[in-house]
């Protein structure tokens, strides 16, 4: 599922190492362990630690109580967007040969962060700004043949709005690499978002992310093959994650590698899909919607292309600012927050399909 090739971000960085930690985790979900360091600097860059430390981490919870989150960032109240890089490392996972890069006996994963800071909305981001009050996680998936920087404008209105928007550049996917994508990454994908939910927000998380981001459950976005990815990461057997809690596919597809997608205890879908996506059709949200038992809800982006839906400034604001109040109500648990959701699917160049 190709996408329009975009140059990396040519931000400037304030680049600066922290200790390498290796984390064993008991996941819920799988008893898999993962390992992982953790370095805040340029993407081109990974930091190593010959002195890390080992810590048992406790079990991951079936379910995690819903945050409170204030109204003092939310969709009616944007904020100024802080922006960070950091690279987060598992230690458990290799990853292949990549044009000049040489396979790698780890996964590095470079994160673009965006998140609420203090000040009047803009276009503008803040380098390593502090954060304006710890929000909720959302994590990214970017789609194939594509970079997270594609995906920018709607990325810092989902993080004005009131959350923590963390984009991983997959290695083997993202144009930010040199050498040719791989299509057949995307389980690896879906590891790699459960790795940062237990990277960003475990007990060993770096001490500004633990002020960054409102503990609780997590909310994952994916576009095109990144919609795939949250998909498994959110209703998989193989692949699922608990601590996910509510899943935004956009432009994707229906499958079911990795297990049987889909039971009534699954979290909540929303499917946002062009009218005229050029690379999968309509009818592959609406499979999805009629193949999930659970909550699923499915709203189109009239006139809208494939990459067009999240990325044309005449449909892009309001993609944007319905996932906002689907994250406020699925992950807050906010009334209001969900009248406002189908209101704002209702509203062109939105149209409420179903749910």
């Amino acid at each position: 599922m190709p996408g329009t090739q975009a140059s990396p971000s040519n931000r400037s960085r304030g680049w600066f190492v922290v200790a390498g930690v290796v984390v064993v985790l008991a996941l819920g979900v799988g008893g898999a362990f993962l390992a992982m360091q953790f370095s805040r600097g340029n993407s081109g860059e990974l930091a190593a630690s010959s002195d890390a430390q080992s810590l048992v981490i406790p079990t991951v919870p079936t379910t995690l109580p819903k945050p409170v989150i204030t109204d003092f960032v939310s969709p009616e109240n944007p904020s100024a967007v802080g922006i960070s890089v950091m690279t987060f490392t598992d230690l458990t996972r290799t990853t292949p040969a990549r044009g000049d890069r040489e396979a790698l006996t780890t996964r590095p994963l470079t994160v673009v962060v965006r998140y609420p800071t203090v000040g009047m909305p803009t276009d503008e981001e803040f380098v390593d700004a502090p954060a304006y009050e710890p929000a909720p996680l959302v994590l990214f998936a970017h789609g194939f043949d594509i970079s997270t920087s594609r995906y920018a404008s709607l990325l810092h209105d989902v993080a004005a709005a009131g959350f923590v928007v963390a984009a991983p550049e997959f290695p083997m996917s993202s144009t930010v690499f040199d050498g040719a994508p791989d299509e057949y990454d995307i389980p690896d994908q879906a590891r790699d978002l459960s790795f940062l939910i237990t990277a960003m927000t475990g007990t060993d998380a770096p001490a500004e992310l633990s002020q960054m981001i409102l503990p609780g459950p997590v909310g994952v976005i994916g576009h095109s093959d990144g919609a795939v990815t949250a998909l498994l990461a959110g209703y998989a057997p193989r692949y699922d994650d608990s601590r996910i809690a509510a899943v935004v596919a956009i432009s994707g597809d229906f499958d079911t590698f990795g297990g049987e997608w889909f039971t009534t205890n699954d979290p909540p879908l929303l499917a946002i899909h062009g009218e005229y996506d050029e690379i999968n059709p309509f009818e592959s949200s609406e499979l999805l919607v009629t193949n999930d038992p659970g909550e699923a809800m499915l709203v189109g982006v009239m006139g809208a292309s494939h990459l067009g839906a999240v990325t044309d400034p005449e449909t892009e604001p309001s993609v944007a600012l319905l996932i906002s109040y689907n994250f406020r109500w699925r992950l807050g648990g906010s009334v209001l927050a969900k009248v406002s959701t189908y209101d704002t699917a209702s509203t062109p160049p939105l149209e409420l399909v179903s749910g």
